[in-house]
């Protein structure tokens, strides 16, 4: 589990448009401006890709990936991908979720099967949440 929470700490949670990049442990300006400019105080970043770590087929996770869209469908999310360190594991699409509460956002990955999600909240530090 360790090294699983390792390369969590290291990997680069990235959001398409606008271009963003989120790193544990760091504060991130774009992200704090974006959340002034809706007058949102908290965000999650959350994926629905292999669960468990178990890699599924490409259809399987874009699947669940559209379920994840519709179950935030009430927030504004933006879409992105987890990109790790190991090039041998093919980065994850994901949600970064604007205005969705700590608690929501851990009810969401428990729901995923997801081993951690990335939660944190304006002029904050991105903060890795482990869920198993």
């Amino acid at each position: 589990m360790n090294e699983l929470i390792s390369a969590y700490n290291n990997t680069k949670y990235t959001v398409y448009s606008p271009s963003i990049t989120i790193q544990i442990g760091v504060n991130n300006s774009e992200l704090d401006e974006l959340l002034k400019k809706f007058n949102i105080t908290s965000w999650a970043y959350v994926s629905a890709f292999n669960p468990f770590s178990k890699v599924l087929s490409k259809k399987e996770n874009l699947e669940r990936h559209d379920e994840l869209k519709e179950k935030v469908k009430g927030y504004k999310f933006y879409e992105g991908e987890g990109v790790g360190e190991d090039a041998s594991w093919e980065p994850e699409i994901s949600l970064l979720i604007m205005g969705i509460s700590k608690k929501e956002s851990i009810e969401l990955g428990i729901y995923f099967e997801q081993n951690a999600i990335v939660v944190g909240a304006i002029n904050g530090l991105a903060e890795l949440k482990i869920l198993v």
